[in-house]
């Protein structure tokens, strides 16, 4: 079925459409564009399994990408990430309906969780198009260093969305959190600088506390 959807999006030049659609919104700006990209991507892989989802992503939405200055592997992987992602997003999340099922729980309540939980999913793509070192493209102490300080950035948004980082988060804490878990998210040595000056205190601040 991915095929023949693949094929229509061929034949009628939709996917021409669609990348004339995203080069008129880059004009005004490339970030919207990435967001609109990002929308469609989600709608595009709800219902389906990861490889249809991208492959069909893939065939409409990144030849856009890549003409507006998208590198072709940041605009692969940004694709990839929201189709399969679609997986955990309401109205139509599968894989929550799933887990509903088997722990005979809400659907519809699993898969607002599942969207809570999964949050950091929404975000790291975006970082992709900043900084393609998350990718592995750049030095290798580059690369380390964005591993380490981006996965310390996943931890700290749990932490914000949850309301829980070594202790009880009240609402102000939990938006500082996230900013701090933002700069940890986007590679550069400043803003990981940053991020770690204000998540370490409020961590070792909230330790005690629990």
């Amino acid at each position: 079925v991915a095929g023949i959807i693949v094929g229509v999006v061929a034949l009628t030049g939709i996917g021409g459409r669609f990348s004339e659609l995203i080069l008129g919104i880059a004009g005004a700006n490339q970030l919207l564009a990435m967001v609109f990209v990002a929308l469609v991507a989600l709608v595009l892989g709800m219902g389906m399994p990861t490889t249809a989802a991208y492959a069909i992503g893939a065939a409409v939405l990144a030849p856009g990408l890549t003409k507006i200055g998208v590198p072709t592997l940041v605009a692969h992987m940004f694709i990839f990430y929201f189709a399969v992602v679609s997986a955990i997003t309401p109205p139509v999340a599968l894989a929550s309906f799933a887990a509903a099922g088997m722990a005979q729980a809400d659907p519809w309540k699993t898969s607002w969780m599942a969207l809570k939980m999964g949050f950091a999913t929404f975000i790291v793509p975006f970082m992709f198009y900043f900084s393609p070192i998350l990718l592995w493209r750049g030095s290798l102490a580059d690369i380390v260093q964005a591993a380490v300080t981006g996965s310390l950035g996943v931890w700290m948004l749990a932490g914000s969305t949850e309301g829980w980082f070594g202790g009880r988060l009240a609402m102000p804490l939990r938006v500082l959190l996230f900013g701090a878990a933002l700069c940890l998210l986007h590679p550069g040595t400043v803003t990981d600088l940053i991020g770690l000056g204000i998540g370490v205190p409020l961590y070792a601040w909230l330790l005690p506390r629990r």
